[in-house]
């Protein structure tokens, strides 16, 4: 292969690495697909939602993740793929403690943190009117 192609495809290599930063992955719909929402959500039962909103440094590191703009723990990465379904859907499927928990998380981020809660709405619903709808009804 000639040098000059190699080094080219190396460019190209590195700059599509560089554009995905904090190795934020890009899915596609169908990875981001949930098959059965409601055995998903299982998975956050047991999540201490107020440790979680009362520790800066936990929560930071949520909202680079669901900003796309760090790297995702495995938590963060489950919940990330839940925020455009109650955007579009509205939490079908949720139980009621559930419903109590994401509504009690949402509206933390709208009151104490409403400049990451306007960058979430503008990723996640570019409408700006379905999570807010969610959580006022």
């Amino acid at each position: 292969m000639n040098c000059k192609v190699l080094i080219a495809l190396c460019c190209v290599a590195v700059y599509a690495a560089q554009a995905n930063p904090a190795g934020a992955a890009t899915a596609t719909a169908a990875d981001d697909e949930i098959k059965d929402f409601p055995a998903y959500m299982k998975r956050f039962d047991k999540l201490n939602v107020e440790q979680v909103l009362n520790n800066d440094r936990v929560l930071a590191s949520h909202l680079k993740c669901f900003l796309n703009e760090g790297p995702c723990v495995q938590q963060s990465r489950d919940l990330k793929r839940v925020i455009p379904v109650i955007a579009n859907n509205g939490c079908n499927g949720c139980t009621e403690r559930q419903m109590t928990t994401i509504k009690k998380s949402l509206n933390f981020l709208r009151t104490k943190k409403p400049v990451e809660w306007a960058r979430l709405v503008k990723i996640y619903d570019p409408s700006g009117t379905k999570l807010n709808k969610f959580l006022d009804a």
